[in-house]
């Protein structure tokens, strides 16, 4: 009740969603300059940038729409959320999760999707929330952890995702699971630097 009240700009659920409806409306315009911003390997050295902007274009209608829905929906799961955290996550993964791709798959010749840091974002903003002190933020925490390890765990196992059907391609399972895998590596590097920089004051 007590951050309903809060004005508009100190409420961290605002923040948040000015900061991911700027990132939505980013992708939305990145998706215009598909060719120039896909992630192509081989293109790199000329053009890093691809590293970043390979993740916010898609395939498709369809794979746009399912990536930005997930996406505009972290303010409304996560209350508290930090729009800082967020921009941190949205610019690190991406060139993360590339940088994985280029050496770790180095047939992959093109890709293009939000979907591997959606894991990624999924899973600090639930881990953050587990740590909370509000009770319902702390299940819900729980609840997104669990649903995240089930569904990499399934795709790991099975081989396969459903939303290949939707979107009318193939889906790089192992985005996701770098995704999810950076993701907690990058929640455990900002909460030891949240505890250094509380110690040091």
């Amino acid at each position: 009740m007590l951050n309903r009240l809060k004005p508009v700009g100190e409420n961290p659920r605002y923040r948040l969603r000015i900061v991911v409806y700027g990132a939505a409306l980013l992708m939305t315009c990145c998706q215009f300059f598909f060719t120039q911003l896909v992630y192509i390997p081989s293109l790199l050295h000329a053009e890093p940038w691809r590293l970043w902007t390979g993740h916010w274009v898609h395939l498709g209608a369809w794979h746009w729409g399912l990536n930005a829905i997930a996406l505009v929906l972290l303010p409304e799961i996560f209350f508290q959320a930090s729009s800082k955290i967020f921009l941190f996550l949205w610019f690190a993964l991406p060139v993360l999760i590339s940088l994985l791709f280029f050496f770790f798959m180095p047939t992959l010749s093109l890709y293009a999707g939000l979907s591997g840091v959606l894991h990624g974002l999924y899973l600090v903003m639930a881990l953050n929330a587990i740590t909370s002190k509000n009770a319902n933020e702390r299940l819900m925490g729980w609840i997104v952890v669990l649903g995240l390890c089930l569904k990499v765990g399934w795709e790991f196992y099975s081989g396969n995702s459903q939303t290949a059907k939707l979107i009318g391609a193939p889906v790089i399972l192992q985005a996701h699971q770098y995704g999810a895998g950076l993701g907690f590596i990058l929640w455990l590097f900002i909460l030891v630097w949240k505890r250094m920089r509380h110690s040091s004051l």
